[in-house]
């Protein structure tokens, strides 16, 4: 009798300690990952399934939307639905710093920003600031890919940043309420500028003042005269935001060339397999590619759109304004504290001048 109780129970004791260990396994598997790139199994025990999320400060059919929607859809496509990136618009996730920070933290895990956001983090970003290094678009996109600008990028991951390929912002343009056909137009306009003493010094250098407005202010500024011309910025970026109702002329200056960096947390990058990390590449590139044509054929269609509202576009010779810019370079680039490594300057403008 005794025997019979004892066996029952050991039999009672083994049921409620399997109970509890499936309770244990069943929590620990509902529970969120603390990253926000979840993986999960894809049912058959291979593929894994990835939920990613992506930050854009622009509004989706920005050509920072654009680039990255694409980049979601494809890598989407070419995984066979086993990744998706979730794609947050108008700088829902935060400010383009803030996103970068959230990389180095593994709380974001893509984003498209500025080189200048990215300056905060690696300096020799600055670079792409200054004025007249690049010729035109096609010159720019094709050097952006060689061995000096690929390891600008590279550095990103000594901030725990994966740098991935660099999409495109564009090329700088002034819009102005009086043509700007010559080099002499500029003596004594106000043009907007961004705020950064680099491009202040720029405008100054080509015979204007610079003058630091927000972009929310841009429109009321040349509206009412605060400023005689907007730029620091690109023609699609001028049509957005509606400025060719308040100046008639776009002249094609050419003066700076805005890439925007794609890039994603380093922590999540190194937590992949190779094939993962290579399709990741394969899509940001094919993402660029789309990109620089629609680009390209949304600037023919803005200008005939802009011709039509009474916009004139000007084409100019820039090298006498390449020339009146030499003194940027004199003082932003050289050995010195916060100054921009002539090295690299040399080493950009020789795979530059390759390129006809």
């Amino acid at each position: 009798m005794k025997k019979k109780a004892l066996s029952l129970i050991l039999a009672t004791l083994m049921v409620i300690s399997l109970a509890a260990c499936g309770s244990a396994s069943s929590n620990s598997s509902s529970s969120p990952s603390s990253s926000s790139a979840s993986a999960a199994s894809s049912g058959d025990g291979s593929t894994p399934e990835y939920t990613w999320t992506a930050a854009n400060v622009l509004a989706e059919d920005s050509v920072y939307g654009v680039a990255l929607h694409k980049f979601a859809d494809l890598i989407h496509e070419k995984s066979n639905g086993s990744i998706t990136v979730d794609v947050y618009d108008a700088g829902t996730l935060g400010t383009e710093k803030e996103c970068m920070e959230g990389l180095q933290m593994g709380t974001v895990d893509f984003e498209v920003a500025s080189t200048a956001t990215c300056s905060n983090f690696t300096a020799s970003q600055t670079i792409y600031d200054l004025p007249y290094l690049f010729q035109n678009s096609a010159q720019a996109r094709e050097v952006l890919q060689g061995d000096t600008c690929q390891g600008i990028l590279g550095e990103l991951s000594d901030v725990s940043i994966k740098g991935i390929t660099y999409f495109e912002n564009g090329i700088y343009a002034i819009i102005s309420k009086s043509p700007i056909q010559s080099l002499s137009d500029m003596s004594g306009k106000k043009i907007r500028a961004i705020e950064s003493n680099l491009q202040t010094d720029t405008y100054a250098a080509l015979g204007a003042t610079g003058v630091a407005i927000a972009w929310g202010d841009c429109y009321t500024a040349l509206q009412t005269g605060v400023c005689d011309g907007i730029s620091s910025t690109t023609i699609p970026n001028m049509y957005s935001a509606k400025f060719y109702e308040v100046g008639k002329y776009i002249t094609r200056t050419n003066h700076g060339y805005s890439p925007c960096l794609f890039a994603m947390s380093q922590t999540l990058w190194d937590s992949l397999d190779a094939d993962t990390q290579n399709l990741i590449v394969e899509c940001a590139n094919e993402a660029r590619d789309y990109q620089y044509d629609y680009i390209d054929d949304m600037l023919v269609s803005l200008q005939t759109e802009m011709e039509a509202a009474g916009v004139t576009f000007y084409n100019i010779d820039t090298t006498e304004w390449a020339d009146a810019c030499a003194p940027i370079y004199d003082k932003y680039v050289g050995a010195g504290a916060n100054q921009i490594d002539p090295n690299l300057v040399a080493q950009i403008q020789s795979e530059a001048a390759q390129i006809s």
